[in-house]
Order: C-alpha cells, then structure tokens, then sequence
C-alpha cells in the first residue's frame, strides 16, 4: 500500500477541525501533516484562503466546506496550476460514475425514509444495487483499466461480474450485495412491506458498507453536511405470517418469502457479521444504573406489572470522542510522549481498531468515534509498553 499523500493528511486535519468547529494556526498544522508552517501558510494563502480556508474573527483559521472534498478533489485542487492539468477519458469517466453512484445512493435513502411511498423498500433495494454497480465500475476502472468495465461494443460489465473482481468470496459484505440483487431480481414476491423488519437489518448493513468503502476510496463520507439521521433503516417487528402473505399475495409469493427467509437466516448465522445484517440484540442487566442496559424493568409501587422500556444508547455517551479530542486527552492523562494525528491512525491500523464499525472503542454510525475504553487502553499501552507507539508508526509506514 503506498504512503498517505501529505496533502491527504493535511485534508484530514482540516475535515476534523471543521467536525469539531475549531480554529487553528498554521503550526498546529504542521505538526499533525509533516509540513512546515511556511507550507501550509503558503498552500492556505495561495489555494484555499477564502474558498475552504478562512480568518477566524477570534484568531487563527477555520475550516469550512473541506468535509464535502474527496481526496482526489483536494490533491487536484493544492496541484493546480496556471497550465491546469487535463483530465484523461478514463479519469473523466471515473470522476461520473462515482458521482451517479452517490446520486443513487443518496435517492435510495431518501425513498426510504419517505414514508408515504408504498413501494419504498422496492426503491430503495434497486437504487442501492445501482448504487453499488456504479461504485464497483469505478473502483475495476481504477483499478485495473478500462478494458476491464467496458465491452468492444460499448457495454460495460454487470455488479455480478465486478464484484469478484473487487471483493473475495467469503466477504460479508459481497454477501450482503449479492443478497440485495436477488432481492431486486425477485422484487414482486420478496420486496413486500410485510418484510421490512427483516430486510431493514441487511439494508442498514448495506448502507454501512457502502459509507465505510465510499469514505476508503474518496476520502469523504458520502453523506458529509447531510443528516446522519438518513442512515437509521432499522426497525424491529414479528416475523411475517406466511398464511396471511399467502391470502394477500398468492401462494407463490407465499413459497418464496419462506425459501427466503430460511436461507437468509441461514447466511446470517454463518456469516455472523454486521457487515452483512445488523443483529438486534438486547442486554438486560441487574443495576441501578439504567444507562447501562438496553433493558429496564421495574415494578410499580403500587403492585403495577413490569414493564419493559426500551431506551436508545446515545453515543455521545458511550462513544464520547472524536479524533482529535481523544488525541487531546491521551495527551492529558499522559507525559510520556505527544500523540500525533499520524501517530494516532499508525496505532489505529497496527491494532485494527476501526475493523470493527460498532465495538466498545471504536463506532462510525455518522463520524469516527472513541469510547473512555479506548482511551484508557492507548493511555495504559502508551505508559507500561516501550517502544508501542514507535512499533505503531514503523508498521504504519512499511504498508
């Protein structure tokens, strides 16, 4: 894998100060990219300064609109020229298909979240597999060129034929894909409302990796100064009567939402990802402590039955961090050594940490966050272990 584009680096720093809406100088700048602070004072005052960079009335500078470029955008955008680069056939068509695939995916959410439209989870399993077929087309023409997406004849090749080509067969997430195009293939007996609760788990799994594989190729979240609500698909319900389907839809559609469901169970067992469906579970815990369960019973005074309420965690709470404020406080609870923006993703990639999308110290629902765990576990690494952080940054480099 090549080293980070100092330029990329330099982005990720602006993306997070905009995030947290902070100002900056330019020596804090440098300090987490690499560069000199007569680098960035020249790359803002030339490049950015009042399109995405600006003078903060209460000193130093702030970020605004860097979240929404890709990291090709931005590195386009520091190169530029008087003698502007042309784009070639293959970048010019790279650059439409990763654009009509976030239309697609951004139209997808949108149908869904709208609930006045009976045939939403129609429209949505076919904008997303549209979605995904673009991205992967641009991904193979990335990748390994144009004779590799499109035909002498002018077609190009179909999600089936580009997933293999960008995704190993025991992948949770090819998995996922190729679920929802047989859910799209068979839309008139399988992409019924009665379903929903059962597809809403492989959906918002979908949606997830299509965030996180969006994000590793631009740079970007997909959904940057959009509401994060969007991504919430998920809901809860019994599982669909087979004779009441069998009375509304016929005994067809009856047959194969039971062949269905019995082979999507069946794949979410062996897979047993979240990449390839969210699983509702639920915690119930003897405490006083009601945030710490998913659960809480309690009994009425008055001899009232117990009741179940069921509350949302709130991340905020378990997930309290963002980059740069758990870097700011591993530094606080420690003096050994400054934690760096690039010393912080080398101990990120060394320990897996962001593999797992929703773990006790990592989640990206909407932006990257850290749990107090995570926090402590760095901190307690960084002070008992000599050497982590430097064997951190030495893998971080070789990759």
């Amino acid at each position: 894998m090549p080293r980070v584009d100092k330029r990329v680096l330099l982005l990720d720093f602006f993306r997070e100060k905009e995030k947290d809406g902070r100002s900056f100088t330019f020596q804090e700048a440098a300090e987490e990219t690499g560069y000199s602070p007569k680098s960035v004072n020249k790359y803002i005052s030339e490049k950015l300064k009042g399109k995405f960079i600006f003078k903060s009335e209460k000193g130093g500078w702030v970020s605004e609109g860097c979240s929404q470029l890709s990291n090709d955008d931005f590195v386009r955008l520091m190169s530029q020229s008087t003698a502007a680069k042309v784009l070639t056939s293959d970048e010019k068509i790279y650059q439409k298909l990763i654009k009509r695939s976030l239309d697609a995916f951004t139209l997808a959410l949108e149908v869904y979240n709208r609930p006045s439209l009976s045939n939403r989870v129609e429209a949505f399993a076919i904008m997303m597999v549209n979605s995904w077929e673009l991205f992967l087309k641009a991904e193979v023409l990335d990748s390994l060129g144009h004779e590799k997406v499109f035909y002498s004849n002018g077609k190009s090749i179909s999600i089936s034929n580009a997933l293999p080509l960008r995704l190993q067969n025991n992948d949770p997430v090819k998995k996922n894909i190729e679920t929802l195009i047989q859910l799209r293939d068979h839309a008139t007996h399988l992409l019924i409302p009665e379903l929903q609760p059962q597809l809403s788990r492989l959906f918002q799994a979908n949606v997830l990796n299509y965030q996180e594989r969006y994000k590793n190729q631009m740079g970007n979240s997909p959904l940057s100064g959009q509401s994060v609500g969007m991504l919430s698909l998920v809901i809860d319900g019994p599982e669909p009567e087979i004779g009441v389907i069998k009375e509304s839809y016929g005994e067809l559609t009856a047959k194969e939402v039971l062949t269905f469901l019995k082979q999507f169970e069946e794949t979410s067992k062996d897979v047993d990802s979240d990449k390839y469906t969210i699983s509702i579970d639920y915690k119930l815990k003897l405490s006083k402590k009601t945030d710490e369960a998913d659960l809480t019973l309690s009994t009425g005074v008055d001899g009232q039955q117990a009741v179940i309420i069921t509350t949302a965690k709130d991340l905020n709470a378990t997930h309290p961090y963002t980059t740069n404020s758990a870097i700011e406080q591993i530094n606080r609870d420690q003096s050994e050594l400054k934690v760096t923006s690039y010393s912080f993703q080398a101990v990120l990639f060394k320990h897996k940490i962001k593999a797992n999308n929703n773990s006790e110290y990592h989640n990206y629902t909407d932006i990257h966050r850290y749990s107090a765990k995570f926090v402590n576990w760095f901190v307690n690494n960084l002070v008992k272990q000599n050497n982590w952080l430097k064997s951190a940054v030495d893998s971080y480099k070789k990759r």
